[in-house]
């Protein structure tokens, strides 16, 4: 009995560990991208604009190097918010902005969904 349970559990952690490869490799957990027309606007309140219209905008703007890597703090951001979801998502790349800074941008509208 004693192997019957090793072979189980170590199906059990090569199965959690493929699940875990999955969702990695589909942008893990958080707040879900919605794109343009996929969810109605009476589906979810907007909890905040995240990284658009606040006070520290005026002196910078948090860049990644990719838009990847702007989208995954976006969706950090929008987590901390306790959200579900992110829509109006829009990316800029200021290459060669000013002061010489550059880098991704992105902003959207956090959501919860009803």
């Amino acid at each position: 009995m004693s192997i019957r349970k090793t072979l189980v559990q170590a199906l059990a952690f090569v199965l959690g560990a493929a699940a875990l490869a999955s969702a990695m490799a589909q942008g893990g957990a958080g707040p879900r991208v919605y794109q343009v027309g996929e969810i109605t606007l009476d589906r979810y309140t907007v909890l905040e604009r995240i990284w658009v219209g606040s006070g520290f905008t005026v002196f910078g703007v948090p860049t990644r190097a990719d838009e990847a890597g702007a989208i995954a703090a976006l969706k950090e951001e929008a987590a901390s918010l306790g959200a579900d979801g992110i829509v109006n998502l829009h990316c800029v790349n200021d290459e060669g902005g000013f002061l010489g800074w550059s880098g991704h941008y992105c902003y959207a509208n956090a959501i919860k969904l009803k």
